[in-house]
């Protein structure tokens, strides 16, 4: 008995017609009743009965028959289903696009568990600023983007998916030395007439200071903007200037000359992987598993 059998009795259960299930099945009428009666000679059963030449009767047997023929090719198609899934991470590429946090935020070592994992799967990792990246996941050039929810709120929510896979508090840095230090955490106001250096636009800490002065009502003094944290760390030692940064991503940074104070209330941002709607492969659905499941307990 094959696939096409179970198919065949289910087809003729649902019509009640030899007529109409030989149509549906594009077969004879013949040939549709040939196999019916090796089928019930096979399972020494009689399936069906013929007595009412105008609608054909479904015996006890058959019911059971029937309910196990359906059993039997709804696992076989899920079977079907997920083998295929495995056949489609054979091999390929995944693009992805990220703001340089994957270190500091240990998503490294996800990335170096999924390659093991999967070494048929070819990686292509592009760094890039947030603005760059929004601009390559609108426009499908990539799979995957990793962006701070500051930058994800300028995306369609109904075109895109996101997924939180981390938490960071935004951080005022400081020199030790500095006035400010002597506070525990920092209000607007405390921050009105410092100087500040800051991340270039397109960093989302960049587009996020300037709302919060904008919601406070002042203005302010930007000094000096850099793509890099270390060059950005550089220009306030020894100096009365501020800067702020994520705290996870500051931390490697630091030394003993420098401090972080928090926001008063302290300020978090969610690091966030996007996709978008509909469009993300079984090798990139194996990903996302990997990232979510790097998110910290709460």
């Amino acid at each position: 008995m094959t696939f096409d059998d179970l198919k065949d009795f289910i087809t003729l259960y649902q019509t009640r017609n030899v007529s109409d299930a030989a149509v549906e099945l594009l077969m004879t009428q013949s040939a549709l009743s040939k196999r019916i009666h090796a089928m019930e000679a096979e399972l020494d059963a009689k399936l069906i009965s013929t007595k009412n030449k105008r609608h054909l009767t479904i015996t006890e047997s058959g019911e059971v028959f029937f309910r196990y023929a359906e059993t039997i090719l709804t696992q076989y198609e899920l079977l079907n289903g997920e083998l295929a899934e495995y056949r489609e991470m054979r091999k390929g590429t995944l693009t992805i696009g990220s703001i340089p946090v994957l270190s500091p935020y240990g998503l490294m070592d996800k990335l170096n568990q999924f390659m093991t994992d999967y070494p048929q799967i070819n990686i292509r990792l592009q760094e890039l600023e947030g603005d760059e990246l929004l601009e390559k996941l609108q426009t499908n050039q990539l799979d995957l983007g990793i962006l701070r929810s500051v930058q994800t709120s300028l995306l369609n929510k109904s075109q895109f998916h996101f997924v939180d896979i981390d938490r960071d508090e935004l951080k005022v840095v400081l020199a030790a030395d500095h006035p400010l230090t002597k506070k525990a955490s920092l209000t607007m106001a405390d921050l009105k007439n410092t100087d500040v250096v800051v991340l270039s636009p397109g960093s989302g800490i960049y587009e996020r200071v300037g709302k919060l002065y904008q919601q406070a009502g002042y203005t302010p003094n930007i000094r000096f903007t850099t793509t890099h944290i270390e060059t950005l760390i550089g220009s306030i030692e020894n100096s009365r200037r501020i800067t702020f940064l994520f705290a996870k991503s500051a931390q490697p940074f630091l030394n003993e000359h420098l401090v972080m104070r928090s926001f008063n209330p302290p300020l978090y941002n969610e690091l966030q992987l996007v996709f978008p709607q509909g469009k993300l492969t079984q090798v990139g659905r194996r990903f996302v598993n990997y990232l979510a499941d790097s998110k910290p307990q709460s």
